[in-house]
């Protein structure tokens, strides 16, 4: 999955409202312009301090939108949830009104800015750090000199037609400038990337190889 920025949600005012049967309390993300994968790591280590139990989160892919909805999990007991206002309500994909208790709650649609396209997205060449050399740094290279220190990692996925539309109308949201998180299997991390064009060729019978143009952490 990718989770880019959405420009049109404050997530500091998308209020939700989770009851554990013996604590009712309000989230809120930590600053307006998140991705939704940072939002919910906030979420979870709110929730295990705040609320009973170890909370998780984990997404799936919505194959008839391209997004990507959002599971809520805690290991013991259940819980309500509440958006409560309309940036709670589009940015986490949770319709109006109160969840009814259960220990899992699957939201209502694909989260704000998600793409989850038909493969997994593929991240590589994402060098982080060089330890020596006169053009060594973490992230950047000073101009002016020769290196291979910038962090330019190659983002590529293959999908299908909804898949383009959703990346399309996600990139045309987003905040400026465009940011985002992108899940690195064999690393189990979540890379920031500033997000550029995407370039989409054909891949095999209405299926698509979607190549992102980026940059790494320092953005």
């Amino acid at each position: 999955m990718l989770a880019i920025q959405p420009g049109a949600i404050d997530w500091q005012n998308a209020e939700l409202e989770i009851s554990d049967g013996a604590t009712t309390a309000q989230f809120y993300g930590s600053s307006p312009r998140m991705d939704v994968a940072s939002v919910l790591d906030e979420l979870v280590a709110w929730a295990d301090s705040t609320l009973i139990g170890s909370w998780s989160w984990s997404w799936a892919r919505d194959a008839s939108t391209g997004g990507a909805i959002v599971t809520l999990t805690v290991d013991s007991g259940t819980f309500t949830i509440e958006a409560t206002n309309a940036d709670a309500q589009a940015g986490y994909g949770l319709a109006a009104g109160v969840h009814a208790a259960a220990a899992s709650q699957v939201f209502d649609a694909p989260a704000a800015g998600t793409w989850a396209p038909a493969s997994r997205v593929a991240v590589s060449a994402n060098i982080r750090r060089l330890g020596r050399g006169d053009a060594c740094g973490d992230g950047a290279t000073r101009p002016g000199v020769p290196g291979t220190a910038a962090n330019r990692p190659a983002v590529e996925a293959i999908g299908t037609p909804i898949d383009a539309g959703r990346i399309t109308a996600q990139l045309a949201a987003a905040s400026s400038p465009r940011r985002g998180r992108v899940y690195q299997l064999h690393t189990g991390q979540w890379l920031e990337l500033a997000i550029g064009s995407v370039q989409r060729s054909p891949a095999g019978a209405m299926h698509y190889r979607f190549s992102i143009e980026a940059a790494g952490e320092a953005i």
